[in-house]
């Protein structure tokens, strides 16, 4: 099942039980590998927990010894390597499953177009490495993690994936790789494009800008154009949802991965405040100061609604654990006091 491999693989320890996930209605194939890029990531941590929960092999990219041992820690098997440099990372790769999470590059503040064109450069060079390797191997089905966001403003009702995309300058970094993807879909790799919309829960962005000013009693800062419309999803779903894809994905179809309502921005440091009991201090960045303090790249990122349908994810028969902004808040807040 799983290819012969050229190079070692730097192995710490692998955790021996982790605990079982509810997986919805999703069926449970029989066992099979898994390599993941970005597994040391937000998305990537917890899309480990679920191929875990059903007792998958998983072989998760690491960059140095620090992430192996995170890795290792959640119960993947590190593979040292640089998703920027060829090497034995490569032959490692040659599973059923290959989850692609190249970190998503951050527009910073001050990000020029300069800066959005080296992002792109590079993320097609990565793409490239792993995609090229895979030619060659007999993979079941590549689920490539992009970002909703580079379809650009969406207006007031939200779109599907066939909507032409319009990218902001923000979202212009993803372009030229997803465009490179149908060239390795008509050679006949199996791809599955996840586009996932504003991801959710206890770490990343949420924890740092809601979950820790409410609760220390600091100011959440938002920015102009606080009333846009988003469309959020849990961590837990957005993983789930990647799984679901491999086993039930479309190869060459795009699938946005987000709740059916979109909500607006205050709504989720007003919500976890209710959730908690604590009073929420906002800090209303105006928008002219926004473009001060962010630069112009991301201001325009931070005013526009984004607004994504997901029918054709509900189409394949996945359902959402946490299907409400206040449901998956309710499990964030549990998960806070245990």
């Amino acid at each position: 099942m799983y290819g012969p491999r050229t190079t070692p693989v730097r192995l710490l320890w692998v955790a021996t039980s982790v605990a079982p996930l509810h997986t919805g209605r999703m069926p449970v194939p029989a066992a099979v590998t898994a390599f993941i890029t970005g597994a040391d990531g937000f998305v990537g941590r917890a899309l480990i927990k679920v191929l875990r929960s059903l007792d998958h092999q998983i072989f998760a990219l690491a960059r140095s010894s620090d992430a192996a041992q995170r890795l290792s820690s959640a119960g993947a098997t590190p593979v040292i390597g640089n998703l920027l440099e060829s090497g034995g990372w490569q032959d490692e790769a040659a599973a059923d499953w290959v989850f692609h999470l190249p970190p998503y590059p951050q527009c910073r503040s001050r990000v020029n177009l300069a800066r959005i064109k080296s992002l792109a450069r590079k993320r097609v060079a990565t793409d490239g490495l792993l995609l090229d390797a895979l030619t060659r191997c007999a993979v079941r089905r590549i689920v490539y993690v992009a970002d909703a966001c580079c379809y650009g403003p969406t207006g007031p009702r939200p779109i599907t994936e066939d909507t032409p995309p319009r990218p902001s300058r923000c979202g212009r970094c993803l372009m030229p790789a997803l465009d490179r993807l149908d060239g390795y879909i008509v050679s006949g790799l199996p791809i599955v494009t996840a586009l996932p919309g504003l991801v959710y829960g206890n770490g990343g962005w949420f924890r740092q800008h809601v979950i820790e000013p409410v609760i220390t009693g600091h100011r959440v800062i938002q920015f102009g154009y606080a009333d846009r419309w988003i469309s959020p999803i849990h961590v837990d779903d957005c993983a789930r949802a990647l799984v679901h894809l491999a086993e039930h994905g479309q190869p060459g179809r795009r699938y946005f991965l987000v709740n059916r309502d979109p909500v607006r921005v205050p709504e989720f440091a007003a919500t976890f405040a209710r959730l908690v009991n604590r009073p929420v201090r906002v800090w209303r960045v105006p928008a002219a100061a926004s473009r001060l303090m962010v630069g112009p790249v991301l201001a325009d990122y931070l005013r526009a609604d984004q607004i994504f349908s997901s029918i054709r994810l509900r189409g394949t028969g996945f359902h959402f654990e946490h299907p409400t902004l206040e449901h998956g808040l309710q499990q964030i807040v549990g998960a806070l006091h245990e």
